[in-house]
């Protein structure tokens, strides 16, 4: 049986990101694959570039930590080298390069940047978002906190900040999550699925809070 270019892209990746960080690792193209793929279902699409463009989307993280702001840009790069080495048709490569160029190219909370009407990347976004929210997007980012050596609690909360990833705790950036990304959306179905899951991360955020504070003994307002 001949093997597909889905089977030797997705071993392609696998053997590429083994070992790589649960951030950005196989599993999570594996699951922005899925949620894509759902989302698409009833979208009027070419979804041999979807499924290419979430397998390859965010593959630029690897070697290029130093650089991750452009890690669209080193996955572009791959997506030009294996796409042809694995046999999907050349004709349609460009659009899963556009598709890994523009899938980060809005804020994750604000309407900023370079807009699109191109249907694959704007799937792309949406199953993306959704893979970091609920119960997965909590263990990716006490995974991230954890790598980056980040408090889960600190006495005060620190005021919002553009810089995210360094003043505050886990529990704050829990708090930070869900609705401004829901209301940055493309599709109905994806609001659909990230409400349900971030009611489930509501709902978490709120425990976690009681439990730290218990132990803690600081009560916060928010």
């Amino acid at each position: 049986m001949k093997e597909t270019w889905q089977n030797k892209l997705e071993n392609k990746i696998k053997k590429y990101l083994a070992g790589y960080t649960a951030c950005h690792d196989f599993y999570h193209l594996d699951r922005v694959r899925d949620n894509a793929m759902r989302i698409a279902e009833d979208i009027e699409c070419d979804k041999e570039v979807l499924e290419a463009a979430a397998l390859l989307y965010d593959s630029g993280y690897k070697n290029n930590e130093h650089d991750d702001n452009n890690h669209h840009l080193h996955g572009m790069e791959i997506a030009r080298i294996w796409l042809p080495e694995v046999g999907f048709p050349i004709k349609k490569i460009v659009d899963v390069i556009e598709a890994i160029r523009l899938h980060d190219n809005f804020h994750w909370e604000a309407k900023i940047g370079e807009k699109t009407e191109h249907i694959e990347t704007k799937i792309i976004q949406d199953a993306d978002r959704i893979d970091a929210i609920g119960a997965i997007g909590i263990a990716r980012i006490a995974y991230y906190f954890g790598e980056k050596g980040y408090p889960i609690f600190l006495d005060q909360p620190v005021p919002q900040s553009d810089k995210i990833w360094l003043n505050h705790d886990l529990l704050d950036q829990i708090r930070r999550d869900p609705m401004k990304k829901y209301q940055n959306l493309n599709f109905s179905i994806s609001k659909k699925i990230f409400k349900r899951r971030a009611e489930f991360l509501k709902k978490y955020y709120l425990e976690l809070k009681k439990e730290l504070e218990f132990h803690h003994g600081k009560s916060r307002k928010i």
